[in-house]
């Protein structure tokens, strides 16, 4: 089975790829991970110093992000912006279009047996490393190999199908042949998001790569080229003028650290940033009104949750966690704390994964009295304002959330709903990394507040995040039922099984509710519109993925003349 998009890649090498290097330049990513690199967080107090000056001269495009970059490793990285700072320097085996298909990228076409279970990839010629080495088949192999045989955070479900590292075949100079445990039908568009290639030549000389935090010099193949770094202040790139593909219009981007959401937004008022990410409900109406300032709005496949620890007890009774999802009044979330940038929803899979989403799942319309009716017939008793459960002890909770953002908005509203119900729900607000700390690796908390990018395939999400053996199924969720659904749909050659496989795994997150999902956030970035253009979202990604430009009537990017 072919899929050879040379043609297309040539066709549209100079739309893509530029609005690629443009975007990804943008930090459209920008967000500090609080439970793993899927979620949408921010950093606490404090405002770092610009390395190489801030706004956009003739040739630096200046952006604010509001966390710091921490672990550079293209496989290993844990955050966000982590993320951010990979895609800028490192490049995937493939790519994604604004439909939502894979096409080529570090492989020019790829050929896939039969049985589904091997793929053949071509690599493009004339790519090089930063330090002037040829990308080879030798770096893709050594890529596959190092997935399979290192623990990686969020390569789980990647590494489990790809086969023992002395079956993978370098063919020729730029061919080499995958074979898989098992059909694995979304590996192309799972490799778009996770399948960084990494240079042999550098990375076969550690002992585990996966301990690598890579932020000294890092050397990839991207359009942008590593200059400094200084931790938790600045991050600065220069434009790679020997790069393979089209470079944007600018000639260096400087990325500043600004945790506190205030300091960002007098930042850019001041004419020292060009583009920052913009919380919903926070100064949209400012940004709009101002000469110089503007917003862009785009979709995304980001999902904002109330984690369930459903191993703790009272909360492991699913009668509990149903009349909390039926208590929470997701409309007056969405408007009140997001100002209407959100649309409410059900299914952890958003609808931005359109032909995963499932549409008619489990759905729990706001409904109190069905909420205290599930509550006394499970057998927690009312007492005064409160309740107690079946073992007569008091319904106690207490919600661990990050200081920052939305987050004590959310949880407070939240907490106010639950009590309406008898659910006394306490919020315990943190800083970031002791967030990270006590719900995601001590697991220690009875409901949590996190937002999780969705990636370009629901299965590198659901599987680590809901799999009883999921490395970040900080939930502590167990059904073997869904466990089976995912193996199932792995398998799963036919769009359309696949498709009914994933809505039946929907389903049963949707009864079970290890998460009872909230909404799904429109993505909002404040730009010095004076300094850019034609910045026109993919309704698909939004502005999250580094192929979320398209290009409007003028130039991709134009910075401003001044």
């Amino acid at each position: 089975m072919s899929n050879d998009i040379t043609d297309k890649i040539s066709l549209d090498r100079r739309r893509f790829l530029r609005a690629t290097s443009a975007s990804t330049a943008a930090g459209l990513l920008a967000g500090c991970a609080g439970d793993s690199g899927g979620t949408d967080t921010e950093t606490t107090d404090g405002t770092g110093a610009a390395g190489g000056g801030g706004g956009s001269t003739d040739s630096e495009l200046s952006v604010i992000w509001p966390g710091g970059v921490n672990n550079i490793n293209p496989l290993g990285w844990l955050t966000i912006p982590d993320y951010d700072a990979v895609r800028m320097m490192y490049e995937p085996l493939t790519s994604v279009d604004a439909e939502g298909q894979a096409i080529g990228h570090v492989a020019k076409s790829w050929e896939t047996s039969d049985d589904g279970a091997s793929y053949t990839w071509t690599i493009q010629e004339g790519i090089t490393w930063h330090d002037g080495e040829p990308l080879t088949a030798e770096d893709v192999a050594f890529t596959f190999q190092a997935i399979k045989e290192y623990e990686w955070p969020y390569l789980g479900s990647l590494s489990s199908v790809i086969a023992e590292p002395s079956e993978i075949t370098v063919e020729d100079e730029y061919t080499v042949t995958t074979p898989l445990t098992q059909p694995y039908a979304p590996l192309p568009l799972v490799l778009a998001d996770l399948g960084m290639i990494i240079p042999k030549h550098i990375w076969s000389e550690y002992d585990n790569p996966a301990e690598v935090s890579n932020t000294e010099n890092p050397i990839g193949s991207g359009p942008f080229v590593f200059e400094v770094r200084e931790p938790d202040q600045f991050l600065n790139f220069s434009v790679d003028g020997e790069y393979w593909g089209e470079v944007p219009d600018f000639d260096s981007v400087s990325i500043e650290i600004i945790s506190s959401t205030d300091s960002q937004v007098l930042t850019m008022k001041e004419g020292s940033g060009d583009m920052l990410r913009l919380q919903p409900g926070q100064y949209v109406e400012e940004f709009e009104s101002a000469d110089n300032l503007s917003v862009v709005k785009g979709g995304s496949t980001y999902v904002t949750y109330i984690g369930v620890n459903t191993n703790r007890s009272p909360l492991s009774d699913k009668a509990l966690r149903k009349a909390m999802a039926y208590a929470v009044d997701r409309e007056t979330v969405a408007n009140l704390v997001n100002a209407g940038y959100a649309t409410p929803g059900y299914s952890p899979v958003p609808p931005g994964l359109e032909f995963y989403h499932n549409p008619d799942t489990n759905s729990y319309a706001h409904n109190q009295e069905q909420a205290r009716t599930i509550l006394n017939e499970a057998g927690y008793e009312q007492q005064g304002d409160g309740r107690v459960t079946p073992d007569g002890e008091p319904l106690e909770l207490v919600i661990s959330i990050q200081n920052t953002g939305n987050w004590p908005r959310i949880a407070e509203v939240l907490s106010r709903q639950l009590g309406d119900v008898g659910i006394s729900v306490e919020v315990n607000s943190m800083e970031s990394n002791a967030h990270t700390q006590k719900v995601s690796v001590e697991q220690d908390y009875d409901l949590t507040l996190n937002t999780w990018r969705v990636w370009f395939d629901p299965d590198p999400f659901l599987s680590p995040v809901f799999e009883e053996k999921g490395t970040l199924n900080t939930s502590q969720y167990n059904n073997a039922e869904f466990d089976q659904l995912m193996q199932q749909q792995r398998r799963a050659t036919d769009p359309q099984k696949r498709q009914g496989y994933l809505y039946d795994a929907q389903d049963i997150l949707t009864e079970e509710l290890p998460w009872v999902v909230l909404y799904y956030p429109q993505l909002l970035h404040g730009m010095r519109s004076s300094a850019w253009k034609n910045f026109n979202p993919i309704p698909r990604y939004g502005m999250q993925s580094p192929y979320g430009l398209e290009p409007g009537t003028g130039p991709m990017v134009q910075l401003d003349p001044k």
